[in-house]
């Protein structure tokens, strides 16, 4: 697309290859097109974390201060994007609901009852079984308990995040036909939403017995 500011062609990036005025963001760019990334789950990390740094880097607002109205307010605009896409993108669950998302299954959105009918119904069972076991620990400020079951949940979690790799690994070597796969990866997304509420609890219980 040519360059707002030089009329020229501005190449793929944020910045004009060309007068290196800042472009506008695509309407349609996922967070992957923001951070120039391939749109997969297996992303390099280390790629990841230099793309978001140089990106920022090149589009702080700072570095514009002295622009016209127009490339402070893309330069602003882009960051925030750059920013958020980051912190998606970093947190593999994160990343795999937005995968998710975007093929129909939004995971993130349902609650209630529909949340529930996605877990496994074996799953209901240990979830019950679970609370009651915090419930005590924390009515008996047992803290010793209570981190003991945080540790369970946390090798319970890896273990549910392992099977989420295998099957989006599965998915995309398929192709975004393989629905019975996204919605195998919606389940264990599912799970691993609840196991994090639980530890976010664990977490609020361990701070309760410090105060």
């Amino acid at each position: 697309m040519p360059c707002h500011s030089c009329q020229r062609e501005a190449g793929p990036g944020p910045l004009c290859v060309a007068c290196g005025a800042v472009q506008p963001l695509r309407p349609q760019a996922s967070l992957f097109d923001v951070l120039g990334l391939p749109t997969t789950f297996f992303l390099d990390e280390k790629l990841l974390e230099d793309r978001f740094k140089d990106l920022n880097r090149k589009l702080h607002p700072d570095r514009f201060a002295q622009k016209d109205a127009r490339e402070r307010r893309l330069s602003l605009e882009w960051t925030t994007a750059v920013n958020d896409a980051y912190r998606t993108l970093r947190e593999p669950p994160r990343r795999a609901a937005y995968l998710l998302k975007a093929h129909g299954v939004d995971v993130e959105k349902e609650s209630g009852q529909s949340a529930t009918q996605r877990l496994p119904p074996d799953f209901l069972e240990t979830v019950l079984e679970d609370r009651e076991a915090l419930a005590e620990a924390r009515a008996g400020k047992d803290l010793p308990r209570v981190r003991e079951l945080g540790k369970a949940i946390a090798v319970r979690s890896a273990g549910v995040l392992e099977e989420l790799t295998r099957t989006l690994r599965e998915f995309e070597s398929t192709g975004a036909s393989a629905r019975a796969l996204l919605e195998k990866a919606g389940e264990k997304l599912a799970v691993l939403k609840y196991y994090g509420r639980f530890a976010e609890e664990v977490e609020a219980i361990e701070m309760e017995a410090l105060e």
